[in-house]
This record gives C-alpha cells, sequence and structure tokens, in this order.
C-alpha cells in the first residue's frame, strides 16, 4: 500500500469502514424489505390499493392492451426491467421514457393500454409534465415510496403500489446522500411481486406458466434448465437433422418435451423388452466433446457411474441421492456411456413431482442423457 501513498494502517483503517459500511446497508435494506413484506400483511388499505392495480393491469391485458411502464433516472432502470420481466412471462408490455413521450412516443399508448408509473418521491416533475398528454381513459397506477406527494393525490391516477419506506431507513439517513438504493430496491421487489401475480391471474396452472416461460425464455441457463418442457428444441433438432434417431440432448438441454418423449420410448418398448434391445436403444447424438471435457475436469468425486439397466431400476430416493451427492451421472450402455448435469435431472424430478403424472420411473429421465466420449472419459 505504501506504493499509493497509503500507509498499512490508512488501508486497514478505510477497508474496515468500508465492510462496517457493506453490512450496514444490507442490515438496512433487509430490514426495509421485511418491514415492506409486514406492511402488505398487515395493511387492509394498502392490500386494496394493490388488489385494485393489479385489476387494472388484467383489464388492460384481457382487452388485448399492454403494461406500459414509465420512470425518469433510476426508475426509468426499474421500469425496463419490469417490461422484460412481464414479456418474459407472455405479457404485453413495453417502457415510457418521459421525456421522449413529450417528442413523439406517445404514440405507443392506446386506448385499452394501462401505464405504471414509477418515482420513488411521487414528485418527479417530468412525470407531472406528462400527466396532460396522456388519455384520461388510460388508467395509471403509481409505484412510489411516498403516499404524501404531488402524483398520489392527482386526480388522474387511479390506483397506488405502496413501497413504503420508514423515514429511518431512508438513503439520507443511512448513507447521508440521497442516491437511489433502498428506495429502488424496494421498488423494484414490489413490481417483480406484482408482475408475477398478474402472471398468476392470467394463467392459474403452475405448469403451464412454467411451460410458457420455457418457450419464451429458451437462452441461457434457464432456458437450458427448463428446455425439457420446449417443443421448439425438437423442431429445430428435427429441421437441421435428416436422422430418425431419438434425440436425447442438445446443449446439454433435453430435445423433446416430456410427453413425446414416453410416446417415442413407448414404441420402442412395444417392439423389443429384451435386456439386448434395450442396450441400444439410446440411438443419440454424436459424442458431446465439450461435454466431455467438462467432466474430465470434474473429477472422480463429482461423478457416479452406473450401467445403464441400474440407473433404469433407480427409486426416486436413488435419485434424490445421487443426483444430491454428484454433479453427474453417467451410464453405460452398448459400449457407449451417457451423462447428464445432476441439477438438471433434480429439476425435471421436481416438474413431474408437481405434475398430476407424477414420477413413473427413471426411463422419463433419459431425455436428459447425452452421448460423451468414452476413450477421453477416465473416472
Amino acid at each position: 500500500m505504501e506504493a499509493t501513498g497509503i500507509s498499512t494502517s490508512e488501508w486497514q483503517k478505510l477497508t474496515f469502514a468500508a465492510i462496517s459500511s457493506v453490512k450496514a446497508t444490507l442490515s438496512r435494506e433487509s430490514e426495509a424489505l421485511r418491514n415492506l413484506a409486514s406492511h402488505y400483511m398487515e395493511n387492509i388499505d394498502t392490500q386494496l390499493d394493490a388488489m385494485n392495480s393489479i385489476g387494472l393491469l388484467y383489464d388492460a391485458h384481457r382487452k388485448g392492451g399492454k403494461v406500459v411502464c414509465c420512470g425518469i433516472g433510476k426508475s426509468y432502470k426499474i421500469a425496463t426491467k419490469t417490461v422484460a420481466t412481464l414479456k418474459s412471462l407472455t405479457i404485453n408490455a413495453d417502457e415510457l421514457h418521459p421525456s421522449e413521450a413529450l417528442h413523439g412516443d406517445l404514440g405507443l399508448l392506446r386506448e385499452n393500454d394501462c401505464v405504471i408509473f414509477f418515482t420513488a418521491s411521487g414528485n418527479t416533475p417530468e412525470l407531472i409534465q406528462l400527466l396532460p398528454h396522456i388519455s384520461p381513459n388510460i388508467p395509471i397506477v403509481l409505484l412510489t415510496c411516498s403516499k404524501d406527494s404531488k402524483l398520489a393525490a392527482h386526480p388522474q391516477i387511479k390506483s397506488l403500489l405502496y413501497a413504503e419506506l420508514p423515514d429511518h431507513l431512508k438513503e439520507t439517513v443511512i448513507h447521508g446522500i440521497p442516491a437511489p438504493t433502498v428506495s429502488a430496491t424496494l421498488s423494484l421487489v414490489l413490481a417483480d411481486a406484482v408482475a408475477l401475480a398478474l402472471g398468476e391471474m392470467i394463467e392459474v396452472d403452475h405448469m403451464k406458466r412454467k411451460k410458457t416461460f420455457s418457450m419464451k425464455h429458451p437462452g441461457g441457463s434457464i432456458g437450458s434448465d427448463l428446455s425439457h418442457l420446449n417443443d421448439n428444441f425438437k423442431r429445430a433438432n428435427s429441421s437441421s437433422s435428416n436422422s430418425d434417431s431419438i434425440p436425447l440432448h442438445g446443449s446439454y438441454s433435453s430435445m423433446l418435451s416430456l410427453d413425446q418423449f414416453r410416446e417415442c420410448f413407448r414404441t420402442i418398448s412395444e417392439t423389443s423388452t429384451s435386456p439386448e434391445s434395450i442396450a441400444e436403444e439410446p440411438q443419440m447424438v454424436k459424442p458431446d466433446f465439450q461435454f466431455s471435457s467438462a467432466l474430465m475436469n470434474a473429477g472422480k468425486n463429482s461423478c457416479h457411474r452406473v450401467n445403464k439397466s441400474d440407473f433404469l431400476s433407480w427409486s426416486e430416493l436413488d435419485l434424490l441421492k445421487n443426483s444430491t451427492l454428484y454433479d453427474y451421472i453417467i451410464f453405460d450402455a452398448d459400449s457407449k456411456s451417457f451423462a447428464s448435469d445432476s441439477g438438471k435431472l433434480r429439476s425435471m424430478y421436481k416438474d413431474l413431482t408437481s405434475s398430476p403424472v407424477g414420477f413413473t420411473g427413471m426411463d422419463d429421465f433419459l431425455s436428459l442423457f447425452c452421448e460423451v466420449d468414452s476413450i477421453s472419459l477416465s473416472l
């Protein structure tokens, strides 16, 4: 530290003060979230306001309108994140910047839409200036940390989403500066809660919501974990391959929906049920060398290797135990090796047990396995 002109003792004081500040901020923000949860549990007026707000959003969706999220500064960032969440839930949504709105972007508003204003203070000048230019037929919901504000009292505001922030937890008290931190956290959490509640109103069936979400979020780890619910993976695979084999894996993900795989597996089972034919069933894609490399780097203690017949005989307890103890499960069949990430096995088990079908055996989980390189796989 001497090279920076700071002595070791001064550096230690600075870092100690910094970590103390981090702990204090986390403690205060946690307290603010607990307070918000308690407020919604206990305050009837706030609950009624929230019900009315979600009702307005639901009505807009039912009529073919969209949810338009509007804010400025950090509140605009929260608005855009809320729009992204709504879209992933298949709810029509768009963001509107108040300054751009006054320069032509008001054209995105339609009569069946519902607008959400995001403002911690409830006194944002840009939002107040925008109000006269929004049709009175378009309901506006206000998400704010302040009930005693100009916007909260404005007649064009039809409902309130109140993110209560006690005085002793405000930024100026915690940090000494009004940088949006605690208020932004509360606003974002409340917006997330409302978006999820709206999605549940629109589609009450959990599995249907999850399947729809998988179709709208095919990318990244989330898309990979939910790929066994996404029929588009199979269509994509079918269009790029002339093979009649059953593609049981792609990008570490299932290429078949659960129902489709069951139908394929049932057809195979009807033609032959001998041990020899069972060993020949996994007609999968070529070895996934990238996944093979990941397995080699994982090490012996992270992988559990069994014969296919042993794997298929697992009980629910065996599945949960082994997928918890090991990161990867590998089985051998017909001189080939097939592997899957244990997290995907647990995720599919959760989906099965929460569906009317339930757990029917390990056959359903074969769709999560891909062929790996047996030669380079040194376990």
